[in-house]
């Protein structure tokens, strides 16, 4: 949620609640792809 708000901002621009849904699904669906960006690939390590 710390990510969200840093970059998206902390309120919805739009009045009413359809418009809201769908900016905040857009937020999300532009922030889940930055997001795996930065996730290390990790596999197991066989010792």
């Amino acid at each position: 949620m710390f990510r969200f708000k840093l970059i998206c901002g902390n309120r919805c621009s739009r009045r009413t609640n359809d418009p809201q849904a769908v900016e905040l699904l857009l937020a999300c669906a532009a922030l889940n792809p930055m997001t795996h960006l930065g996730m290390p690939d990790s596999y197991a390590h066989n010792a």
